[in-house]
This record gives structure tokens, sequence and C-alpha cells, in this order.
């Protein structure tokens, strides 16, 4: 799944913006997406990869937040490292409408870009992939080749098509990969707490699921 061939794969890292794993599943019309193992998706062509999960912040909704605790709750009983996001979002306003809301993916990016480069500053890691907008990414590769010009960044991608290429290549999540890398319906922690898969994370709604099949 490596697109290009690391020299060194002996401390990698891939680090995952939750809000924009969020924003995928949407997209894709499939909310299952959003219960991955993301300790097994980072561990492309054997090598052993470290993972790291930025949550996606403050959600509008009861239900959202419940779905996301869970969901952290489960990547921490498979040894994903969890961080919090900056919390609160940014406030952002129309200046055409002077409608207000808050920015929950900008909060999410800052905290991954702080955490990718603060584990740099930590020298916790020689090559790093990182799934998040393209406006995160060019910013962290811009810090990174200023201050750790020997690190190496790459992006995650998911599909065939490669959009951006980086200093350490592209890993790209196929099909069959994120298949095999879904987290089972309930997911037992070391304590024995079993954690559900929540009810809206399961299936894709009907309409698109026909959608889909069109």
């Amino acid at each position: 799944m490596l697109k290009k061939v690391l020299d060194t794969p002996n401390r990698v890292r891939v680090y995952w913006d939750g809000a924009a794993l969020q924003s995928y599943a949407e997209a894709r019309g499939d909310l299952s997406l959003n219960w991955l193992d993301l300790g097994a998706l980072a561990s492309p062509g054997g090598v052993n990869a470290g993972a790291v999960w930025i949550a996606p912040g403050d959600p509008s909704t009861t239900i959202q937040r419940d779905a996301d605790l869970d969901y952290e709750r489960a990547l921490r009983a498979r040894g994903v490292d969890c961080r919090t996001s900056l919390g609160g979002g940014l406030e952002t306003e129309c200046l055409r409408c002077g409608h207000s809301w808050r920015d929950m993916r900008v909060s999410s990016e800052m905290a991954l870009a702080l955490a990718v480069l603060g584990d740099a500053v930590e020298d916790a890691w020689d090559v790093a992939f990182v799934f998040a907008s393209e406006r995160a990414i060019r910013a962290i590769s811009d810090s990174l080749g200023r201050l750790f010009p020997s690190k190496r960044l790459g992006r995650v991608t998911f599909g065939p098509s490669l959009r951006l290429r980086l200093g350490a290549g592209t890993f790209v999540v196929r099909p069959d990969h994120l298949a095999a890398a879904r987290l089972p319906p309930v997911v037992k922690t070391e304590g024995g707490a079993l954690i559900g898969q929540p009810a809206s994370w399961r299936n894709p709604a009907p309409l698109q699921q026909l959608i889909q099949s069109a």
C-alpha cells in the first residue's frame, strides 16, 4: 500500500484527523466508516507503525458526542494514541449575511499539526503519514522542512487516486484493506467493558444505499 518504498521504516507514525475522517464517511454516504480500526490501517506493508487519532472536536448533538466518546474508548482498547482537539472550535462569520458558526475542522486541524510537530520536537518518529486536509498537510510540511529537514512526511489517501506527493510518498488505503480494518460490532477493553458500535454508524441509510448501487 505504500506507493514509495521507505528506506528506513524504523519509526513510523500515522496521524488521523477525526473531523476529516467523519467528513470522508459522510461524503461516501457510509457512516460505518467512522468505526475503523486505525491501528490496523496504520500498519502498511508489514511496517510496524504507531497510530495517533485526533478527536474531531465538540459535536453539535449529544448523540454525536456519545458516539465520538465510544469510538475513542474503542480505539484506546486497540492501542491507538488518542488525543483531544483544541476544543470549542473557531468562531466563523459569513461576511455577506452575518450568520456565525463554529468551525470544528479548523480546531482538529490545528491540534493535529501541533501533535505532529510536537512529536517531531521529541524525536518520536522518522517518517509520518497524515490524513488531513491539504491545507493542514502543507502547513505541517513547510514547518518540518525548516525545522526538521531529516524527517519525512507523507499523506494518507483512500482509493486509487494520488493527489499529492510528499517526501515519504503516499500511503494509499485500498478498498480491500479498508474492509478488513473495520472494528467488530462490539469491542472489549482490557478491563472487560464492552463498547458497542453506535447505531447511527452501523450501516448507510437506505437512500444512500440506493444512490451507491445506482
